[in-house]
C-alpha cells in the first residue's frame, strides 16, 4: 500500500512536469462563467468512462451553470488554458510521457486512481488531472472527485440531496491518491424488486408463471439504479430476479449495465442465465413441456444452458453462475421426485452439473479462465459443509448469510479455504419472505461485524449485496460502500453519528438518537440473537394467526403451509432455519415480546418526530422518508400482529366479542402503514408503493377484514 502511494505522489509531479507548465500554486483551477474550462478525455478509454465524464459535466453545470467545453487534443490543454484531463496509464501516449518503469509500476493496480490539481501563477492556466490505473479506475476517480471535492451525493437519485449551487468552483492544492478497493468484485443484486418494477411505466412484461414478477423494471429506472452503483464505485450487478435474456425487455437491463462498464451476473438459481421459468419458456416455444431436471432431462437442460450461454457470451464482462437448484428458489428434488434421495447422491448431481457448466462456458466464450461463482445458498451450504460438493477449480465459492445480514451460515466458518479457489459472500440488506423489505433493519454496526469476518476469513474476492428496491436501504448501502472500499478506514463507533451530522446538520444528535432507538427496537431472540419481528416475519406470522383463527371458527384442525410440508431434516430446511426464526415461549410470552418491540419502535418514532421539527428542506424530506415513514410502517405492522395474537388467544378462550374487538384494533393499527407510505410518497415518489406485491399490505388488510367478518359473537 505504501509503495503505491509513493508511486502516485510521484506520478502527479511527473505529469505536471511533462505535460504542463508548473509554477508556484496560487489561485487554482477556477470554474465559473468568467473562465472557460475545457475537458479532454483519453480517446482510448471505453464508452463508460465517457459517460462518467458526461456526468461530471452535468454535475458541474448543475452547481455553477457552466458547461465545460470538450476538446479533442490534449495539446490544447497546454499553456494558459483552464483544463480537466481524464486519462489512464494504459494510454500509450501517457505511458511514453511517464516513462515505462513508472507506468508499469502503476499499471495492474485494480481500480486505483489519483486526481490532483496543477496550479500555475495565473487564473487561466490551471489543470485538474484524473488518472486511473485502469479503465474503471479512471471512471471511479471521476465519481470520487465529484463526491469528495464537489459534494455530489452518489445516492442523490434516492435521497434527493442536490449539490449546493456555487457561482464558482475553486480547485486548488488537491492531491488525492486511492489504492483501490478491499473487495475485488462488489455489487448489487436487484432482487424482489416489486416497487421498482411499477414505479415508472415502460418496463414491459415478463413471461413467467410465478407471482410478483409480471413486470420488468423500466430501462430509465434501471439507468438510474446503475448510475448510482457506479457513482458508489461498485463494479458488479445482478440486475433482476429470474431474468430471461431471451425477453428483449429484460435484456435491456443487461445492456444498460454493460454500457456503464459493470460486470453482469446471475441470480444463484440461474446457472448460465437459465432459471426454471426460462427453461419452461424455451421448450414451450418448441411445443414441449419437459421436466425441469438435470437428472431426468439432462440433454434438454444442457441444450438450454448452451443456448442461453451463447446469448450471455455476447457481453464483455460476465461473472458466470454455476450450480443447480429447482423451481422458485427451492431444491431441485422438489421439481423432480425421481431424483436420488441420499444427500451424497444429490451433492454429486450438483457437482456433475457444475463440471458440465464450466465446460459449456469455456466452449462458448473461448476463454479457458472465465470468471465463475457458485453460491452456497440453502442446500448448497449444507452439502458443502458435509463434504458432498466437488466445486470445479477457479470457481469463486460464495457463502451466504442466513437471516438478513445477521449471521453467516456454519459453512462459512467450517469450510477450509483452498489455495486453488477464491471466496466471496452473498449478503442481504433485504430478504423477501422474512424481511426486511419495506423497512430497513440492519444497523451499520451489524454489517461491520459481518464484513469484518469476511476480511478475516479471506473471503473478499466477491461480495454481492441484496438491496432489493434500494430506496429503503440507502443508509446500509452507504455504510457498506465505505467498508468494501477501505475496511480499515471505517470507524464503526462514529459512522452513524457522522452520517447524521452530514445528512441532518440542523439536528445531528437528536436524529442520531432516533436512529439508534429504531435499530435497537428490534427484538432479538435465541442464542444467535436473531430478530424475530422483521416486517416480513411479522406479516407471515400474522397471516398464519388469521388462518388459525379462521380454522377455529370453522372448527377445523390447523393446516400446514408449504414450509411446514418440507421435512424437518431436509437440507433445504435445515440450512435455512435461521431465515425464519420464531419468537420463543407460549402465546402470552410472544404477545409480550411483540408489545415490547412495538413500544420501542414508538419511542423511536417520538424521538424522530421531535428531531424533525428542527429540520428543513431536503434534510427534512429525507429524514421523513428514511426513518419516520419506515418507523410508522413497522409500528403499524407490529400493532396489527400484536392484536392478531391477542385475538387468537381470546378465540381459543371462546370470547368471540373480544376477538372481534381485537381484529378491529388490528385493522386500526394498519392505518399507520398507510400513513407511513403516504409520508414517503411525494414528488417523483408518488407512485412508489404502487408495486407493493411482496408485502402486499392491501391484501393483509383485506384478509384481516375477511376473518373479522367471520367472527360472529352470539347474543
Amino acid at each position: 500500500m505504501k509503495t503505491i502511494k509513493l508511486i502516485l505522489r510521484s506520478l502527479s509531479l511527473v505529469i505536471c512536469l511533462l505535460f504542463f507548465r508548473c509554477d508556484n500554486p496560487t489561485k487554482g483551477l477556477v470554474i465559473s462563467k468568467d473562465n472557460e474550462t475545457a475537458i479532454w478525455i483519453d480517446p482510448t478509454l471505453p464508452k463508460y468512462v465517457e459517460i462518467a465524464t458526461d456526468d461530471l459535466i452535468a454535475d458541474i453545470q448543475t452547481i455553477t451553470g457552466v458547461t465545460l467545453k470538450k476538446i479533442n487534443k490534449i495539446s490544447d490543454c497546454t499553456g494558459n488554458n483552464n483544463c480537466i484531463v481524464i486519462s489512464s496509464v494504459e494510454n500509450e501516449v501517457v505511458k511514453e510521457e511517464l516513462g515505462a518503469s513508472l507506468a508499469e509500476s502503476l499499471m495492474g493496480q485494480w481500480e486505483s486512481y489519483t486526481y490532483f490539481t496543477i496550479d500555475n501563477d495565473n487564473e487561466q492556466g490551471n489543470k485538474l488531472v484524473i488518472l486511473g490505473a485502469d479503465d474503471r479506475g479512471a471512471m471511479f476517480g471521476i465519481y470520487h472527485f465529484l463526491e469528495k471535492e464537489l459534494g455530489v451525493d452518489p445516492l442523490k437519485l434516492w435521497t434527493d440531496y442536490e449539490p449546493k449551487k456555487q457561482e464558482k468552483i475553486i480547485l486548488k492544492n488537491i492531491n488525492y491518491m486511492d489504492n483501490g478497493p478491499d473487495v475485488k468484485f462488489r455489487g448489487w443484486f436487484i432482487n424482489d424488486e416489486d416497487l421498482l418494477t411499477e414505479w415508472k411505466n415502460g418496463g414491459g412484461k415478463r413471461n413467467i408463471d410465478y407471482p410478483f414478477y409480471g413486470h420488468v423494471v423500466s430501462p430509465k429506472v434501471m439507468e438510474k439504479v446503475i448510475e448510482t452503483a457506479v457513482r458508489l464505485r461498485y463494479n458488479t450487478i445482478i440486475p433482476a430476479s429470474f431474468m430471461d435474456i431471451r425477453n428483449p425487455d429484460e435484456e435491456l437491463l443487461l445492456k444498460e449495465a454493460a454500457k456503464r462498464g459493470l460486470y453482469i451476473s446471475m441470480h444463484h438459481i440461474e446457472p448460465l442465465g437459465v432459471s426454471a421459468f426460462g427453461y419452461e419458456n424455451y421448450w414451450k416455444e418448441q411445443g414441449k413441456k419437459p421436466l425441469f431436471s438435470f437428472y431426468s432431462e439432462r440433454d434438454k437442460l444442457e441444450q438450454t444452458w448452451r443456448h442461453y450461454a451463447k446469448m450471455w457470451a455476447k457481453y464483455p464482462n460476465v461473472i458466470w453462475q454455476v450450480g443447480l437448484r429447482g423451481i422458485g428458489d427451492r431444491p431441485m428434488w422438489l421439481a423432480d421426485p425421481g431424483i436420488p434421495q441420499s444427500d451424497k447422491e444429490r451433492g454429486k448431481l450438483i457437482s456433475d452439473a457444475m463440471k458440465l457448466q464450466k465446460q459449456i462456458i469455456q466452449e462458448v466464450t473461448g476463454n479457458k479462465d472465465p470468471i465463475m461463482t457458485t453460491t452456497l445458498w440453502a442446500e448448497g451450504s449444507y452439502f458443502k459443509q458435509k463434504g458432498f460438493l466437488d466445486i470445479p477449480e477457479d470457481v469463486i465459492v460464495v457463502f451466504a448469510d442466513n437471516s438478513a445480514g445477521w449471521v453467516w451460515q456454519p459453512d462459512f466458518y467450517e469450510t477450509k479455504r483452498e489455495p486453488n479457489q477464491k471466496y466471496g459472500v452473498y449478503y442481504h440488506h433485504q430478504l423477501w419472505g422474512s424481511g426486511p423489505h419495506l423497512v430497513q433493519a440492519i444497523p451499520p454496526s451489524k454489517t461491520y461485524e459481518m464484513f469484518k469476518k469476511v476480511m478475516e476469513h479471506g473471503s473478499n474476492e466477491y461480495l454481492i449485496m441484496n438491496v432489493s428496491n434500494i430506496r429503503e436501504f440507502v443508509l446500509g448501502i452507504e455504510a457498506s460502500t465505505k467498508m468494501l472500499w477501505d475496511f480499515s478506514a471505517f470507524d464503526v463507533d462514529t459512522f452513524l453519528k457522522d452520517w447524521c451530522g452530514e445528512r441532518f446538520p440542523e439536528e445531528p444528535q437528536k436524529t442520531y438518537e432516533a436512529y439508534q432507538q429504531f435499530f435497537n427496537a428490534y427484538h432479538l431472540s435465541g442464542e444467535k440473537q436473531l430478530p424475530v419481528f422483521l416486517d416480513g416475519l411479522q406479516r407471515g406470522k400474522g397471516l398464519n394467526v388469521l388462518k388459525q383463527i379462521e380454522e377455529l371458527i370453522k372448527e377445523e384442525g390447523e393446516k400446514s403451509g408449504d414450509w411446514e410440508k418440507i421435512k424437518k431434516d431436509d437440507p433445504f430446511k435445515v440450512s435455512l432455519s435461521d431465515m425464519h426464526p420464531d419468537a420463543k415461549g407460549n402465546l402470552d410470552e410472544q404477545i409480550e415480546q411483540v408489545r415490547k418491540q412495538v413500544n420501542d419502535v414508538k419511542k423511536s418514532l417520538q424521538l424522530a418526530q421531535k428531531a424533525n421539527k428542527e429540520l428543513a428542506g431536503e434534510s427534512k424530506i429525507f429524514f421523513e422518508t428514511n426513518l419516520i415513514a419506515q418507523a410508522k410502517i413497522l409500528y403499524g405492522i407490529g400493532g396489527w400482529l400484536e392484536s392478531c395474537l391477542k385475538a387468537k388467544k381470546t378465540m381459543i378462550d371462546g370470547n368471540l366479542e373480544e376477538t372481534k374487538t381485537l381484529l378491529n384494533e388490528a385493522l386500526l393499527a394498519l392505518k399507520n402503514v398507510d400513513e407511513g407510505k403516504q409520508l414517503a410518497s411525494h414528488g417523483k415518489w408518488v407512485k412508489w408503493y404502487r408495486g407493493d406485491r411482496k408485502m402486499n399490505m392491501d391484501m393483509v388488510k383485506e384478509r384481516t377484514k375477511i376473518v373479522n367478518d367471520l367472527v360472529a359473537p352470539k347474543h
